[in-house]
């Protein structure tokens, strides 16, 4: 079938892969504005990744204070405010494009038309994302932290195929591998493409997949050369 649209993950696909180095300095830094031990902080986030990107707190001031009150502490408000505009600030700096990114997808629109975002996340990215210079280029973002589901169950990317209005057959879904989507991608029976960036190789990743048997690409620019 001919491609009507692709589909891309969010972070480490469209983004430049997040390095532990920052992401640790980062949570530190919002655990000290919370008045919590950071590498207790650290651990917390990284436990409870699932519940944040299913919508735990429903917004970001309230995930820190969920994060907080499992770790046996209630910061002040201006605490948690303090902290939010922090976590704000460095998701919205990790949630930078590539420098590609906006031409990749100019491109890919006047070829197929339709272009969407599938992306586990906590409560940072739909806030931030519509002021990214990709949004007005994206048709359908779906985003686990406002449905409640995360890959690679099927639920988000029918919900992207439905809203872009394409058969998941005629998509293709273009992801760094992370929460296994790309065999969740291809369980709902889009095309499956791995995006493996030499220079991410030691990026922050939840759950890629061991070993993956299908088509791969080096570049974000190399996705053009898919439709």
């Amino acid at each position: 079938m001919t491609v009507a649209a692709v589909v891309f993950d969010f972070y480490g696909t469209l983004t430049p892969g997040r390095a532990l180095v920052d992401q640790l300095a980062a949570r530190r830094e919002q655990a000290l504005a919370l008045g919590l031990d950071p590498a207790a902080f650290d651990a917390e986030l990284t436990a409870t990744v699932d519940a944040r990107f299913r919508g735990a707190g429903d917004d970001i001031a309230g995930s820190l204070r969920w994060v907080a009150r499992r770790l046996g502490t209630t910061p002040a408000d201006d605490a948690v405010r303090r902290a939010a505009e922090l976590r704000l600030a460095s998701e919205t700096r990790f949630g930078t494009p590539r420098p590609e990114a906006v031409d990749v997808l100019r491109r890919l629109r006047e070829r197929v038309r339709r272009v969407g975002v599938v992306s586990d996340c906590s409560a940072e990215l739909p806030e931030y994302f519509p002021s990214l210079a990709i949004a007005p280029l994206v048709d359908a973002a779906v985003f686990s932290f406002r449905t409640g589901h995360r890959k690679p169950a099927p639920e988000n990317y029918l919900a992207c195929c439905a809203a872009l209005d394409v058969a998941p057959d005629a998509c293709v879904y273009v992801g760094d591998g992370g929460s296994d989507e790309l065999a969740g991608a291809r369980a709902v029976g889009m095309r499956a493409v791995h995006l493996a960036v030499p220079d991410d190789t030691e990026a922050v990743v939840y759950g890629r997949h061991v070993r993956w048997d299908g088509e791969v690409v080096t570049s974000l620019a190399e996705v053009l050369t898919l439709v």
